[in-house]
């Protein structure tokens, strides 16, 4: 492994800690299920802990993003501008609030119960989508704060895909791939992929052995079989493109973030102080309290929508939605 991939695998290794300590906290709230009473159970033991801990991951994940980048880019001190980590917790990467991808995972559960399904198997099951929901909004969140990162410091060319063994066939296939600073990052229900931020000049000259066909050959014969099938491990050892042979069966992989929040739009958020016009509204206990009438697009959709513009524009809209001091 060369070194300049050291930093990004590291980089992974600490999200996936922050994951896994998060899927702890979930699988013990599981266990107070109780399926007598499921929706009560489900309110009172599982939903504040899942939200709570899926908040509490993504903004630990969003603040690896600046330390990650001065590491990378070989600054002793962090980054200004930084990303502020609580902009990206809270919501998914859709802009959908947390509490929506539990009602979700609670709404699956009560049909595949009443499909059939023992409660035993049924639980089992909403806990793996309650865990993959919990562990792909957490590294969402850690690489869309990553990618604003590298946008805020001009010096970024674009990023280099990194990825982690095992992976699966489509990422595979992105190994070592350049992308503008201002282009999503593709990726699937808990993909663990990074990124790489790279100035032009390192891209040119650095990992050379950053590649889909190196990623393969560092596979054994039974994994290469296992993650692309027999016959298509097979024809990629003869020589055959592994884009080819996996685009052939395989869809193109969706971009995080394109939408819109309510997140941090209050009076007292960074993004609702800065968009102004704010209006008092109620809140669902009777109380009252101020939010800007502006849409706050996710920062993954603030980079959607500025792909074609200047960067310094970009940086600004990142600052003026509240994801950038």
């Amino acid at each position: 492994m060369t070194a300049q991939l050291t930093r990004p695998l590291r980089h992974v290794d600490a999200t996936q800690v922050i994951v896994r300590r998060q899927a702890e906290v979930i699988q013990r709230s599981w266990r107070s299920l109780e399926f007598g009473g499921l929706r009560g159970s489900f309110a009172a033991h599982v939903l504040p802990v899942f939200l709570s801990a899926v908040t509490d991951g993504q903004t630990q994940a969003a603040a690896l993003a600046t330390p990650y980048v001065a590491d990378v880019l070989g600054e002793a001190d962090e980054l200004t501008p930084s990303v502020v980590p609580a902009a990206f917790a809270g919501v998914g990467a859709s802009g959908l609030p947390l509490a929506a991808l539990a009602e979700l995972v609670l709404w699956r559960l009560l049909a595949d119960i009443g499909a059939g399904m023992s409660a035993t198997d049924a639980a089992a099951r909403g806990l793996r989508r309650a865990l993959t929901y919990a562990g792909t909004e957490i590294t969402d969140a850690g690489r869309t704060a990553t990618q604003v990162q590298l946008i805020a410091d001009t010096r970024v060319a674009g990023y280099e895909r990194v990825v982690k063994l095992p992976a699966c066939d489509r990422c595979v296939i992105l190994t070592g791939r350049l992308y503008r600073y201002s282009e999503g990052f593709r990726r699937h229900p808990r993909c663990d992929c990074s990124m790489r931020p790279v100035t032009a000049e390192q891209y040119r000259t650095e990992n050379p052995d950053n590649h889909p066909r190196a990623l393969f050959d560092a596979m054994t014969a039974a994994e290469q079989n296992a993650r692309f099938g027999v016959g298509n491990a097979d024809a990629i050892r003869a020589g055959a493109d592994l884009s080819q042979v996996v685009n052939a069966r395989r869809g193109a992989m969706p971009v995080a973030g394109r939408w819109t929040t309510r997140s941090g739009t209050t009076s007292r958020g960074l993004a609702g102080a800065r968009l102004g016009q704010l209006a008092t509204v109620p809140t669902s206990s009777g109380g009252r309290y101020r939010r800007t009438q502006l849409a706050r697009p996710t920062a993954g959709q603030v980079v959607t929508d500025y792909a074609d513009r200047s960067r310094d524009e970009l940086i600004a809209a990142l600052r003026r939605y509240g994801y950038v001091l």
